[in-house]
Formats: structure tokens, sequence, C-alpha cells
């Protein structure tokens, strides 16, 4: 298994502005590169790949939307080492207005927890450089969390899940990898 599969801790950092396309590079906490992704801009249908290396040669995971341009879209994460289909996401439109939500689901399609914001979000819409902060919901277990480090350059955001959290951590690398694609749209 990838060394970010099993970690409690860990950075996203993402170009602040982006106008062709996002670039994200996943680090440990002494800022060494374990994962990367490069996103293209202006695509109808959402395929995000997460790879070992920043070759882009060795693929980690896969985020695909089922549909083109769905507001409220459900993503599939696949395992591309495996090709197994691991789970889930599904955004919730009209709460996502005013604070970003979305749904996990397991690999049958039921849900088991959820990503919301706890930043003000629709402030956040108007005035990007505001922080964003998350967590992930799971009925009987402490919370991950996302957050925001404030820099007008580079975004970067600590990711960080309590030891032993049951939830599949290639689950938590797509959802936070998407989450971040998503967000940098609206910012």
């Amino acid at each position: 298994m990838h060394p970010l599969f099993e970690m409690d801790n860990y950075i996203i950092q993402t170009k602040f502005w982006r106008i062709f396309g996002g670039a994200f590079w996943f680090k440990d906490l002494e800022g060494n590169i374990i994962a990367y992704s490069k996103q293209k801009r202006f695509k109808l249908k959402e395929d995000i790949v997460l790879y070992a290396d920043l070759e882009c040669t060795q693929p980690l995971l896969q985020v695909k939307a089922r549909q083109m341009m769905d507001l409220a879209a459900t993503y599939d994460v696949i395992d591309l080492t495996t090709n197994q289909h691991i789970g889930s996401v599904k955004r919730k439109f009209l709460k996502s207005i005013v604070k970003d939500s979305w749904k996990l689901l397991d690999v049958e399609g039921n849900q088991y927890g959820e990503l919301i914001e706890d930043s003000i979000a629709i402030l956040r819409r108007f005035i990007p450089l505001i922080p964003a902060k998350f967590h992930f919901e799971i009925p009987g277990h402490e919370g991950i969390t996302i957050h925001q480090q404030f820099n007008p350059i580079i975004k970067k955001s600590l990711l960080t899940i309590p030891p032993g959290h049951p939830m599949d951590r290639r689950m938590v690398a797509a959802i936070t990898l998407l989450n971040s694609a998503i967000e940098g749209r609206q910012g």
C-alpha cells in the first residue's frame, strides 16, 4: 500500500490563483511530496487522477463524475492499483451554497458519513483569503479534519486523521482531493 494511505497527518497544497487548471501536492509534515495530481481546466466531466510521482507514471486513485455538469454530482473513487471501486461521494448541492457538504457512500451506494464545511462558506465565496475548515462526520468515530492554513499565494491544508480511525485512507485522500478541486473553482 502507498505510504499516503498509512499516514495520520499530511498536507495538501494547491496553487491559489489558477487559470488553466490545478495542481495538487500531497506532502508529509516535513514537506516531502508523497503524491501528486494535475487537473485540466474546463472539463465537462470531472476525472481526477492521483499519482505516486510527479511524472504521473504511477496512478493510485481516480475520482470520476458519473454525469456531465451535474450540480449534485456523484463521483466514483477507483483504486487504480487494483481497479477496484472503493466508494463514492455525492455533493449536496443546495446545502453547499451555504457551506460545502458531501455524502460519503460505500460501494453499494449507502451513506455512511459526510464531509462538512465548518467555516463561513458564503463569505469565503467573496473573500477567498478566509481559510476553510472541514470535518468528516462518521457516526461513532472522532472526526477527521481539514484545516486550511492562511497564505495568499499557495493554499495549504492540513489533514488530520485520529489514530485508528476506520475510514479507508484511500477514500479520505480522494475526497480531500476532489473537495480541493471543487473548492478551488469557487474561490
